[in-house]
């Protein structure tokens, strides 16, 4: 059987291999001229995240920092999570990107570059992944997805204190219904970011974020990305199976934006189901959808706190060293790996007293 992918960026590309290797004849088109352009997107990406998408890519060829923790600023309140061992990883995401793309060609699909497919698909089973305003889902009537992050970023000379820490600015004054960040690349560079929920203004996030830091603005480039999961990720409509993953489907981090792991891996569920929607629909949801959804409840709650909601919820986190907490305990894509007796018991210690 056949399967037409739209997008060559992570999720369509693991989607690729994917279905080579479940038996599928793959073809791949990506409007741009080559995987991996224009690099958009953060490259900070979890280890454990990596490692799950590991049978796809060697991740580590596009590594260019190691990150051991965050100094989390809720507005003038100020949360340091430590790790011993690397927590996550800076990608290079343009050699990333490039790799999955050959690792799918390499693998058997064949990869159409420059051209951009809104209709006239060529296999009655469809993969979208062609982003998160997805020619493929407003084709086929998917549902729109009604929350919108916009960012700007870009890569300064910076030195940080400490390099392999990443910094994050909550603060709906400056950053409504997102947040800011610094990223560092290694001791001299760092990618400095900014986002807000649409419709706000990013560019004056942008400049809130150089003032924090005491430093003239740089050029940015900017990108969109899903804060809610589609209202439709697959459906049977005719003789056609269509599935979306990764940002066309909304399976992102609503927390930070990050869509690789999560994206990554319902796409190669989407290889693995590209002629059963029914049976995609269900796995992704039930592997993913929980914790996609603890992030949105997340991000909901904290975009709708003023500043002193915000300074009051820093004041409390830090009461119940939750910095603590999340050093020994944190998991930057599954919160539900968070919860469990562990939790109790830390909340009970600096509660009560109890060892």
């Amino acid at each position: 059987m056949k399967v037409h992918i739209i997008g060559a960026g992570p999720a369509g590309s693991i989607a690729a291999i994917s279905a080579v290797r479940n038996g599928y004849d793959v073809l791949v088109s990506e409007d741009h001229n080559s995987a991996g352009e224009p690099a958009n997107c953060s490259g900070l990406l979890s280890r454990d995240g990596l490692q799950s998408l590991s049978g796809f890519v060697d991740y580590r060829k596009s590594v260019i920092n190691r990150i051991h923790g965050a100094d989390i600023h809720l507005v003038d309140q100020k949360m340091c999570i430590r790790k011993n061992m690397p927590v996550g990883f800076v990608c290079d995401r343009s050699v990333l990107d490039k790799e999955l793309a050959a690792n799918a060609e390499h693998e058997g699909a064949r990869m159409i570059y420059g051209e951009k497919v809104t209709k006239d698909f060529r296999s009655t089973n469809i993969i979208g992944a062609d982003g998160p305003l997805s020619a493929v889902a407003r084709h086929f009537s998917m549902g729109s997805i009604n929350s919108y992050a916009t960012t700007l970023q870009a890569l300064v000379t910076y030195r940080s204190e400490n390099p392999h820490i990443v910094e994050v600015f909550l603060s709906n004054r400056m950053f409504p219904g997102f947040f800011g960040w610094v990223i560092p690349h290694n001791e001299e560079t760092a990618e400095f970011g900014a986002g807000v929920l649409l419709p706000n203004n990013v560019q004056h996030a942008w400049e809130h974020l150089f003032r924090l830091k005491q430093m003239d603005a740089a050029k940015p480039r900017g990108w969109t990305i899903p804060l809610e999961v589609r209202s439709r990720t697959a459906i049977k409509k005719g003789k056609y199976n269509v599935l979306l993953a990764g940002d066309a489907a909304g399976q992102v981090k609503s927390t930070t934006g990050g869509g690789v792991v999560f994206g990554g891996n319902c796409a190669a569920l989407a290889g693995r189901f590209a002629g059963n929607p029914l049976r995609y629909d269900l796995e992704w949801k039930m592997r993913f959808g929980p914790d996609l959804a603890i992030h949105h409840l997340i991000h909901n709650y904290l975009s709708s706190q003023p500043e002193a909601g915000l300074v009051a919820l820093g004041r409390r986190l830090k009461k119940l060293n939750c910095d603590e907490y999340l050093s020994n305990h944190g998991h930057m894509d599954r919160p539900t790996r968070m919860v469990g007796p562990q939790i109790v018991k830390h909340v009970l210690k600096n509660i009560a007293g109890v060892s």
